[in-house]
């Protein structure tokens, strides 16, 4: 199944306008923002994705559909946007304090994300992760800085460097732990923050490569998305996973990933079937791979980032 045409109707990118002096110009956060919506709209119709809510099923879901998903999308378009203002507007500050900028944007993201599903969280861990991308990139290009994997993620782990100190190694009330301190305490796993505190380790040397390999390769991008969503799937320690099925589950998940994954992943000629057969068994499981899905659109927007600003400056 191919990714729907509707994708082609998403906002188009920003135009060049002439400024009063007859240059042209461009709005950095409403590019960026843009690519992000996109990145996040992108994922969702991604089809099929095992566990995953897709425009088949509700993966192992029952509480959010794909227009849930679409609702949501479009409630955090704004915030997308707002995050890379906050980037460029903290190019006077180092990296280190960039968070602190991008916090409040993100907290009222997640309330017009609750807003728009009636209190599902759709997409918390998106708004993170992508927040700190479009973030990074308007603070790289306030401070004239290289827009390239290497500075995003530099940015990004200098920007959260502390997160998992500050907030999972401290100790906590259990009654109002997260449920990311809670899997912390449980079973060590440092989830989404870790990933930050890391730069995005597992997109730059897992997933980024896969993606860009599958291309170089001849696939399309909705075969190269299937193939780094299974390369998520067998390396990251999805916290999502272990939230609805313990290490057990997440042990499976990266087990049957990484079967399909030496099949070939994009080459094996039933990869789509495969995947299909996958969604079955994990909606009857119960187990949903969330965390890698929100790192597969955070791997497409680095990546088409990275192309727009090469471009851009050639």
């Amino acid at each position: 199944m191919t990714i729907p045409a509707a994708l082609d109707l998403l906002l188009e990118l920003p135009s060049q306008a002439s400024s009063s002096s007859g240059s042209k110009t461009f709005s950095l956060p409403r590019l960026v923002g843009h690519l992000a919506y996109h990145a996040m709209m992108l994922e969702v119709h991604l089809t099929p994705k095992p566990g995953l809510v897709d425009t088949v099923n509700n993966g192992a879901h029952r509480d959010m559909d794909l227009n849930t998903f679409i609702a949501s999308a479009e409630a955090i378009a704004p915030y997308l946007q707002s995050f890379v203002s906050a980037g460029w507007e903290s190019a006077g500050n180092p990296a280190t304090q960039l968070l602190t900028s991008l916090r409040p944007i993100g907290i009222e993201a997640e309330q017009a994300m609750f807003n728009a599903t009636q209190g599902v969280n759709t997409h918390k861990g998106m708004i993170f992760i992508l927040g700190l991308i479009c973030g990074s990139v308007g603070w790289l290009k306030a401070n004239q800085l290289k827009i390239d994997v290497l500075h995003i993620g530099e940015t990004i782990r200098q920007a959260c460097q502390f997160l998992v100190i500050d907030e999972l190694k401290a100790k906590r009330d259990c009654e109002h732990e997260t449920a990311g301190e809670r899997i912390y305490r449980q079973y060590g796993l440092t989830g989404a923050r870790g990933e930050a505190a890391s730069g995005l380790a597992m997109v730059t040397q897992h997933a980024l490569p896969a993606y860009q390999t599958c291309l170089a390769q001849g696939a399309s991008t909705e075969q190269a998305l299937w193939h780094t969503l299974l390369v998520l799937m067998a390396n990251n320690n999805d916290s999502n996973l272990v939230s609805r099925g313990g290490l057990e589950g997440l042990r499976f998940v990266q087990e049957q990933a990484q079967q399909l994954l030496v099949k070939g992943g994009f080459l094996y000629q039933d990869i789509e079937q495969a995947l299909t057969s996958l969604d079955h068994v994990l909606i009857e499981k119960h187990l949903s791979p969330g965390g890698s899905a929100d790192l597969l659109a955070a791997t497409w927007l680095i990546h088409e980032l990275v192309q727009l600003f090469n471009v851009r400056h050639r």
